[in-house]
């Protein structure tokens, strides 16, 4: 079945679009006045065809040669946004994919709209990235779902299955694509976050925690079976993130001032303060760096629960 990519350029600049088959991603260079980034064939671009809703992408401007590029999952999240924000900011061009389309964040930025916990999309977004900067350097993966109910609530397994199945899977499949793609001369680094919820556990949230705790021996493994190939893979445990959402409903909120309480620096994380330290990961200042899980938690899970 074809799969539809859609293209538009930032700047007025036209950016060809075409259907892509379900064997191979083609994509056209894209045209800027002061760089060219030619197509470029990666491993990723195979993938097996399957019914699924497109893919679609708003092209960034072509980069310049030896830019780094990134690419960022869950790229419409608080997070996700401020990652893309430090990204850009840092110098890099940035592919953004979410199950729903971000706002355009900078002029070397992709936007991506797929769904990352199946294995088409994921290949497809790396592929795509590729083909518009043409390399890959990082990949942050920060797509998952959370939430789950407690074991006595009936349809509660099921509901565990299906998150436990997604959460392991996005990070399992983002790690297995971009592997494939990584370039050669560049710092090749994955960074995912496994929330300080795979390393602490709460009443009922059974499924959430074990897909974390999953998470952060998918990534010490991972991290063990491509040193030799000078990849790096490392987690980033964060803390309960302040959302900024003027329209987070009141209970959200009196949860956020309550749980405030049991961290030591008696504040939840700002995206910009988890998204620093993701970046210093996947940058080469932590090029001896493979295989942690970093927490970054207000000093959450140093606490034996007493807080004064």
């Amino acid at each position: 079945m074809a799969l539809e990519v859609e293209s538009q350029a930032v700047d007025s600049q036209a950016v060809d679009s075409q259907l892509v088959d379900s064997q191979t991603l083609e994509s056209r260079t894209l045209e800027s006045p002061t760089a060219e980034s030619p197509a470029v064939e990666s491993p990723a671009a195979k993938s097996h065809a399957r019914t699924s809703r497109p893919i679609t992408s708003v092209a960034a401007e072509a980069v310049k040669p030896r830019t780094p590029v990134a690419m960022v999952t869950g790229g419409n999240s608080p997070l996700g946004r401020a990652v893309i924000a430090r990204l850009l900011a840092n110098g890099y061009a940035v592919a953004g994919i979410d199950d729903n389309p971000t706002d355009l964040l900078g002029g070397q930025h992709l936007v991506l709209v797929g769904d990352m916990g199946t294995e088409h999309d994921s290949r497809l977004a790396i592929s795509q990235t590729i083909n518009t900067f043409g390399r890959l350097d990082s990949a942050v993966l920060l797509a998952d779902i959370g939430g789950s109910r407690a074991l006595n609530v009936p349809g509660t397994v099921a509901e565990g299955e299906h998150l436990l199945a997604r959460n392991l899977n996005s990070i399992a499949l983002g790690i297995q694509a971009a592997v494939e793609g990584l370039s050669l001369d560049g710092h090749r680094s994955i960074v995912a976050t496994a929330s300080v919820a795979g390393l602490l556990a709460d009443p009922g949230n059974w499924a959430y925690h074990a897909s974390k705790i999953a998470m952060i021996d998918l990534v010490r493994s991972s991290a063990l079976t491509y040193a030799a190939r000078g990849i790096r893979v490392n987690n980033v445990a964060s803390g309960l993130v302040r959302a900024d959402d003027p329209n987070e409903n009141p209970v959200a909120q009196t949860f956020g001032r309550d749980f405030s309480r049991r961290i030591p620096l008696c504040r939840l994380a700002e995206p910009a303060e988890i998204a620093e330290v993701i970046a210093f990961l996947i940058s080469p200042a932590a090029s001896y760096v493979t295989g942690t899980t970093l927490a970054v938690d207000g000093g959450l899970t140093a606490s034996a629960g007493l807080v004064f």
